[in-house]
């Protein structure tokens, strides 16, 4: 069984996601804060916010010698600051800004950096990031917190894959109805096994 490995795939559309990568014939390593249990998964439960180096080090330590066919990041805990701490007399927590970035940034690094030889010409590692990176709607500044974390992670996604092996890629979902979750979850593993080394460095988007 060819093997893949996902974080933040523990809850609502990414549990659908992993279910439907699992019922695909895949063996899945998942590093998620939430309870999930599956045929095919094995679970690694994480302490997003508590989280550091060296307890992610200790994580991955068992899946160091795995060849990995795809990586996909798709934790999601927001990021810093949005709407209400841009008005007077409020500030975002600063401590909290920067755990949202080892959560959403540093760590996917660091995966990357830990598991390095679990990664060869034909991997498919990914983030998923949103279309309020474009910056297009103004009104959208409420979710800039959140939209920075995903537009560092393009620029990221960008460095690895011109200096390291493997196809790099970015996965805009436009939107996810709860109702479509099933097809959603279909549709982007088949986006994501139909990428080629020519696609390293894109964003990819659903439709």
């Amino acid at each position: 069984m060819k093997n893949v490995l996902l974080f933040g795939c523990g809850s609502k559309w990414g549990a659908e996601f992993t279910k439907t990568i699992a019922d695909a014939g895949y063996n899945i390593d998942l590093v998620t804060g939430s309870e999930f249990d599956y045929k095919n998964v094995t679970t690694y439960k994480i302490d997003w916010f508590g989280s550091s180096l060296q307890s992610l080090q200790e994580l991955l330590d068992p899946l160091k010698d795995k060849q990995y066919e795809i990586i996909f990041f798709n934790q999601n805990t927001g990021g810093g600051p949005n709407d209400q701490a841009y008005a007077a007399g409020d500030i975002f927590p600063i401590d909290h800004w920067n755990i949202q970035n080892w959560i959403n940034c540093q760590l996917p690094y660091a995966v990357i950096k830990l598991l390095s030889n679990s990664i060869h010409k034909t991997s498919k590692v990914g983030w998923m990031i949103t279309g309020l990176v474009d910056g297009k709607d103004k009104d959208l500044w409420r979710y800039a917190g959140y939209a920075s974390v995903k537009s560092t992670n393009i620029h990221i996604m960008r460095g690895f894959a011109d200096q390291h092996c493997g196809i790099f890629f970015a996965m805009d979902p436009i939107w996810f109805p709860e109702d479509d979750y099933k097809k959603d979850a279909e549709t982007i593993l088949s986006k994501i096994e139909g990428l080629s080394a020519k696609d390293s460095g894109a964003i990819v988007k659903k439709n």
